[in-house]
């Protein structure tokens, strides 16, 4: 492990990427990426991360950087297979704003946060996380933070700590999303049971269902469930912080209209790109490569990838698409989420 020369360095390089928060002993992990590392990594996670990084490890309390500055810090959230890290791609631009895909040290803090019992410390030390990953590259730059879907239960408190925030919720409609799991087989599957744990975990799942009852359930179900209580939690956001300040989109909406999407998503960001810049993010590659492989991907290599990957289930898919319904239905949650974007 290399140590940078001090810690002032740690609070104002943002290649010191605040990685990984240790709650025995209230320590911070860094490791230093470089922003063309940020840029041909999927995910800013030890597994798409080189092995040969810096890294330090400092007290929290030793390190803790301020939280509202003059850098405008927003938000893309998202309940999984959406497009929602083809949005962080798209807005990778430079002198004008930086998109970090899914930070591990936000699952960290959620984990932390909704296990803790001194709810006011566990917001100091989110509050703390949150300003170091605020620090922009370039101090003109927007800091756009696409959390994994699993700290969505902390978007609320991110929308307070910040004020000025604002958030784009992306969601794929539930057929959709089903359609997702099931053609990636075992590993979709496991994927969904995962985030269904945990989420029950920080108790964010409640559509009437015991322990018993869900472990009875397929997983698709499960998949379904785990979707519903994601739009429970952005249909609280709406309601709470208005359009204003969040806005919904779904993704085929985006992949139709991705001029008038990104287009929005810069004024909601206050970002100010006129229609060659737009322009240049809709021919390049955040829309036209895999988000997760880098190959070449379009419209049309999508819904060949869906139609293949999906007829098998499609039987199976429209059952549990129709049971969510009513799940839905009876506990209140809107299937069509409000304030569109577009």
């Amino acid at each position: 492990m290399i140590s940078p020369d001090n810690r002032t360095n740690i609070t104002l390089e943002p290649e010191w990427l605040a990685h990984r928060y240790q709650p025995d002993g209230d320590k911070i992990h860094f490791v230093r990426v470089p922003r063309a590392i940020h840029q041909s990594v999927t995910f800013i996670s030890d597994e798409y991360l080189p092995g040969n990084l810096e890294r330090a490890i400092y007290d929290r309390q030793d390190i803790a950087a301020p939280l509202g500055s003059d850098n405008p810090v927003h938000f893309i959230l998202h309940s999984g297979f959406c497009c929602s890290t083809l949005l962080a791609r798209a807005f990778d631009l430079d002198n004008i704003a930086m998109g970090l895909k899914e930070p591990v040290i936000l699952q960290d803090a959620a984990g932390y946060y909704f296990a803790a019992t001194d709810k006011q410390k566990a917001g100091e030390v989110v509050r703390n996380l949150l300003a170091l990953l605020a620090r922009p590259f370039n101090p003109s730059e927007t800091t756009i933070i696409k959390p994994s879907c699993i700290v969505n239960g902390l978007a609320e408190p991110f929308m307070r700590m910040l004020p000025e925030s604002r958030s784009v919720i992306i969601h794929a409609p539930l057929p959709v999303f089903l359609g997702s799991i099931a053609r990636k087989q075992i590993t979709g599957r496991l994927w969904a049971r995962e985030q269904f744990a945990e989420l029950r975990k920080m108790d964010l799942i409640d559509l009437g269902f015991d322990d018993d009852q869900h472990f009875r359930q397929t997983d698709l179900q499960i998949a379904a469930a785990g979707w519903l209580a994601q739009q429970a939690i952005f249909q609280n956001l709406v309601q709470r912080f208005g359009a204003d300040r969040v806005k919904t989109i779904d993704s085929e909406m985006l992949l139709a209209n991705p001029n008038e999407a990104i287009t929005a998503m810069s004024d909601l960001y206050q970002l100010n790109l006129d229609a060659e810049q737009i322009r240049q993010i809709v021919d390049g590659p955040a829309f036209t490569s895999h988000s997760k492989h880098g190959t070449e991907f379009d419209r049309k290599g999508r819904d060949e990838e869906r139609t293949s990957g999906e007829s098998p289930h499609a039987d199976e898919i429209a059952k549990v698409a129709f049971w969510a319904e009513k799940v839905a239905e009876a506990v209140g949650i809107d299937m069509k989420l409000k304030a569109p974007l577009i």
